[in-house]
C-alpha cells in the first residue's frame, strides 16, 4: 500500500484503497506523503472523519514516523516536517474580537452571560491552541459567537499582533508540510469556494496531495456540505444577535447606531421567521418526521421581502459605523442575510434540480422546522472538486469493497471513474479468533410490532452478554428500538451490577472511556456507533447486531434516488441499498478486532441474514464465514461455548 501510495504521489494520479483492519494504512500513506511533500515543496492534505482517527495520526502515527526518519540516514533530511491540525474558523478564539466583547460586554450580554466572557477570557491566559473544545464546560455559544475568528474583522491585516489563535494557526498551515483537517471543513471549505480555482492544480491548496480517510463516509458528508440546512431556530439566533427586541442587546445596541426604524426592521424578520417556520410545521409536520417537497412554490416566500429590508437596513448601518471593525461586522451579518434570504428562495422554487428537497421535524424545537436539500448524486461535484484538480487524490478506508465489485461501486459514487483500485485484506486471523452467531428466529421488522420486536431483543441481548465475559457493544438501527431495548435490559436479573451504558447519556467520547475503564460493560448506540469505536481487548469481547444496517427507504433523499436508479433501468435495492447496508454492516463488525490478538464474538439477531436471499451478500462480509446457527433457545449456551473456546 505503502508503494502504491508513492507512485500515486509522485504521478499525480488518483488511487482507491480498501486495507483492512490491521494493515497500517495510515503508516502507509503518511511515510510517503511526507517525503513526497518535503522532497517536492508541496503541501500534504489528509482529511479524516473522526477526531479518534485524527488524534491516532498526531499523537501516535507522526511521532513513530519522525524517530524512523531521525533513525535511518537516508531519511534523515525529512524528520524535520511540519504538521498542523486545521480546524473551522468558529473552533478558534480571536482574542481581538474577545478584547471588543468585553469591552462592549453591557450591550451585548446579560449577567449570566457577562459571567461566561470573563470565564472565556480567564482560559484565553493560559490555552495554547484557544480551541472551543478544550474549554470544559462548553462556553455558551452565543458568547462563543461574539469572540470566535468566524468573522471578516478577525483577518491577517487587522490580528496581526500575533494573539489571534485563528490566525497563527492559518500562518503555521501555510508553512506546514502536512495539514490534517476533517471531512466536513474540507467540504465545507471547497464548496465555499476556499478551495483552488479551475485554474489552479490542488484541491484545497494549491498545488496540494490529499488522502481522505475513512473514505466510506465522503458521500454523505459531501452530501451535507453541498445542500442546504435552515432552521428556525437557527435564523432566529443569527437575526436575535443583531438586535434582540426583548433584551435590547445585540449588534446595533453595542455601538449605539440603530434608531427605532432599523430595530423595528429586525423585528420584523424574527416576527417572519416565526410565520414561516411555523406555517410549514403546521401544514406539513404535524403528524411526520419527514416530507419530501417535490412541487415548487409548496409555501409563500415570506421571508423575502422582510429579508431584503433588514439587508438594506445593516447596508445604511455600516454606512454609519464609527470603526472599519463595526463596518465589517454588519457587512458580515448582510452577507448571512442574504444567503439565508437566497436560501429559503431556492428551497420555496425548487430552484436546483440536481437537489433533493425535504422537510425535517426538529425534537429540540417544538414550533420550527428544518428546511433541507442534498444532491441527487454527489458523484458529478466529487469528479470536479477532487478527480479533476490535476492532483494525487487517495481514498482509503477499511470497508469499500462489496462482493467481489473490486471497488467498481464506490468508485463510481464518488465520481473517481479513472482511479486504480486495489485491496489489501486484514493480516488478522479472523477463523482463530473470531466466533460468529447468527440467529434464525428474529422476529421480521415491522413498525406495527415493535413492543415486541424489543421484548425479543432484549431478552436475547441479556442472554448474549450474561454467556460472554467482557464487554459487548450493542448496535441498533433506530433510537425507538435503542432506548426502549435499554430499559428493558436493566430489568433483568442477569444484568444487575452491570453497566448499561447509552448513546447520549453522556459525550460519545466519554462513554467509550467509561465502557474501556469497566471491562464488562454494556454500550448501546445507533449509526455513529457503527463506526470509529476502538477498543481493544476484552473491554469489547462481543458485538451484537441488532438489525441489519438498511437506510430508511422512506427517507426522501433515498426515496429520490432509488427512483432515479430505476428510471435508469436499474436495481435500487441491489445497487443502492445493499452496497450501502453491507459496508454498514462491515464498519459494525469491524469495530471487534482491533489488533492481532483481540478475540470475540459476533452475533447478528436479524434472521434475514439466512432467511432472505440478499442475506448472503452479509454473509459474505463476514471476516470468519464459518458461523454458528443459533436461535433463542440455544444462544446462551453457544454464546458459552463459543467464548470459552476462544480462552
Amino acid at each position: 500500500m505503502a508503494y502504491a501510495c508513492a507512485q500515486a504521489f509522485c504521478s499525480d494520479s488518483s488511487l482507491i484503497f480498501e486495507a483492512g483492519t490491521g494493515v497500517g494504512k495510515s503508516l502507509a500513506y503518511l511515510v510517503g506523503g511526507i517525503i513526497a511533500a518535503v522532497e517536492f515543496g508541496r503541501p500534504f492534505v489528509v482529511s479524516t472523519h473522526t477526531i479518534a482517527l485524527q488524534q491516532q495520526i498526531i499523537r501516535r502515527e507522526l511521532p513513530r514516523i519522525r524517530e524512523l526518519f531521525a533513525k535511518t540516514p537516508s531519511l534523515q533530511k525529512y524528520a524535520d516536517f511540519k504538521c498542523e491540525l486545521l480546524l473551522g474558523r468558529g473552533n478558534y478564539l480571536c482574542t481581538n474580537r474577545l478584547k471588543r466583547a468585553i469591552a462592549e460586554k453591557t450591550d451585548l450580554f446579560g449577567s449570566k452571560q457577562s459571567l461566561e466572557i470573563e470565564r472565556i477570557a480567564r482560559w484565553a491566559i493560559t490555552t495554547k491552541t484557544g480551541l472551543f473544545e478544550e474549554l470544559n464546560p462548553p462556553p455558551d455559544w452565543e458568547v462563543w459567537s461574539w469572540v470566535n475568528a468566524d468573522s471578516s474583522s478577525c483577518s491577517s491585516k487587522k490580528c496581526s499582533d500575533g494573539t489571534c489563535f485563528y490566525q497563527n494557526a492559518r500562518r503555521r498551515a501555510a508553512a506546514a508540510d502536512i495539514i490534517i483537517v476533517n471531512h466536513s471543513l474540507l467540504f465545507s471549505m471547497i464548496a465555499s469556494g476556499a478551495g483552488t480555482d479551475a485554474d489552479t492544480k490542488g484541491v484545497l491548496l494549491p498545488g496540494d496531495m490529499c488522502v481522505l480517510d475513512e473514505a466510506h463516509r465522503i458521500p454523505e458528508v459531501a452530501g451535507d456540505n453541498f445542500g442546504l440546512s435552515l432552521s428556525r431556530s437557527a435564523v432566529a439566533r443569527e437575526l436575535r444577535r443583531i438586535y434582540d427586541p426583548k433584551t435590547r442587546r445585540g449588534l446595533a445596541a453595542r455601538w449605539k447606531i440603530a434608531d427605532e426604524f432599523d430595530r423595528l426592521a429586525v423585528a420584523r424578520a424574527i416576527e417572519a421567521v416565526d410565520d414561516f417556520f411555523g406555517g410549514i410545521r403546521e401544514e406539513f409536520l404535524s403528524s411526520r418526521d419527514t416530507v419530501a417537497l417535490s412541487a415548487p412554490e409548496w409555501t409563500e416566500p415570506l421571508l423575502s421581502d422582510p429579508f431584503d429590508a433588514l439587508a438594506q437596513t445593516l447596508d445604511k448601518l455600516a454606512m454609519r459605523a464609527k470603526t472599519d471593525d463595526q463596518s465589517d461586522e454588519l457587512k458580515d451579518f448582510k452577507r448571512r442575510i442574504i444567503s439565508i434570504k437566497n436560501a429559503a428562495e431556492e428551497a420555496v422554487f425548487l430552484a436546483n434540480d440536481k437537489q433533493v428537497y425535504w422537510l425535517e421535524k426538529p425534537l429540540s424545537d417544538p414550533l420550527g422546522a428544518t428546511i433541507r436539500s442534498a444532491p441527487l448524486d454527489v458523484a458529478p461535484i466529487l469528479s470536479e472538486v477532487l478527480f479533476s484538480k490535476g492532483t494525487s487524490v487517495i481514498l482509503s478506508s477499511a470497508t469499500l469493497a462489496v462482493g467481489e465489485d473490486n471497488l467498481q461501486n464506490f468508485r463510481d459514487s464518488v465520481g473517481a471513474y479513472g482511479a486504480e483500485c486495489m485491496v489489501c485484506p486484514s493480516p488478522f486471523d479472523y477463523r482463530r479468533n473470531m466466533r460468529v452467531l447468527l440467529f434464525d428466529d428474529s422476529p421480521e421488522p415491522d413498525k406495527n410490532s415493535k413492543k415486541l420486536e424489543c421484548d425479543w431483543l432484549a431478552k436475547n441481548i441479556a442472554s448474549l452478554c450474561s454467556a460472554v465475559k467482557g464487554g459487548t457493544l450493542v448496535l441498533f438501527t433506530g433510537y425507538y428500538e435503542l432506548n426502549k431495548c435499554a430499559g428493558l435490559l436493566r430489568e433483568f436479573e442477569c444484568m444487575q451490577g452491570r453497566k448499561i451504558l447509552v448513546q447520549k447519556d453522556m459525550p460519545r467520547d466519554k462513554l467509550v472511556q467509561v465502557f474501556e475503564e469497566s471491562g464488562n460493560a454494556v454500550l448501546m448506540g445507533t449509526d455513529s456507533f457503527w463506526t470509529g469505536i476502538d477498543v481493544p481487548g476484552d473491554a469489547l469481547r462481543q458485538v451484537i447486531i441488532t438489525r441489519l444496517p438498511f437506510d430508511n427507504p422512506g427517507h426522501p433523499l433515498l426515496s429520490a434516488r432509488v427512483d432515479k436508479c430505476a428510471a435508469e433501468g436499474g436495481n435500487p435495492f441491489k445497487q443502492i441499498s445493499i452496497p450501502a447496508a453491507v459496508i454498514n454492516f462491515r464498519q459494525g463488525i469491524g469495530r471487534l478486532i482491533r489488533k492481532k490478538s483481540d478475540k470475540g464474538l459476533v452475533c447478528v439477531l436479524d434472521s434475514r441474514i439466512l432467511n432472505k436471499p440478499y442475506g448472503k451478500s452479509f454473509i459474505d462480509a463476514l471476516p470468519n464465514k464459518d458461523f454458528i446457527r443459533v436461535d433463542s433457545d440455544s444462544a446462551f449456551d453457544a454464546a458459552f461455548e463459543a467464548d470459552q473456546s476462544l480462552r
